[in-house]
C-alpha cells in the first residue's frame, strides 16, 4: 500500500544522503507549488499535453522524495491528459490536489523533525 510519505524509499533512492534529502525536501515545500487553477486551467485546454506536463514535474519530485500516494495520483491524472488510459479528469484532479496537499503536510513535520 502506498504511503503518503516514505522517507526510508527516498532515502533509499538517494544513497542514504540524508543532506540532500533535507535539501529536496526544502525544495519541494519552499519552490514551485502546485497550482490548482493553474492545473484546472491546462486540463480545460483541448490539448491536455501542457497540462500533462505540469503534472509530469511535482509527481516526478514528489516521487523522488517518497511521496508514494501522490505519485500514483499523479501518474493516473499525467495517463489520463496524454490520452494513454481512460479516467475521470475532475475526480483524478481532486485526488492530486488532496494527496499534494497531504503530502506538503506530512513534508513540513519530517523536515521539523529530521
Amino acid at each position: 500500500m502506498e504511503q503518503c510519505l516514505n522517507l526510508d524509499s527516498a532515502l533509499e533512492m538517494l544513497g542514504g544522503e540524508k543532506d540532500l534529502l533535507k535539501e529536496l525536501m526544502t525544495a519541494f515545500i519552499n519552490d514551485e507549488q502546485l497550482d490548482e487553477n493553474k492545473l484546472k486551467s491546462l486540463e480545460n485546454e483541448t490539448d491536455t499535453i501542457p497540462a500533462a506536463v505540469y503534472v509530469h514535474y511535482f509527481k516526478g519530485a514528489a516521487r523522488q522524495l517518497g511521496g508514494e500516494k501522490f505519485a500514483a495520483a499523479g501518474q493516473m491524472l499525467e495517463d489520463v491528459l496524454r490520452h494513454k488510459a481512460e479516467g475521470d479528469i475532475p475526480s483524478l484532479h481532486k485526488a492530486v490536489v488532496e494527496n499534494y496537499t497531504e503530502l506538503l503536510a506530512a513534508l513540513k513535520t519530517s523536515l521539523a523533525e529530521f
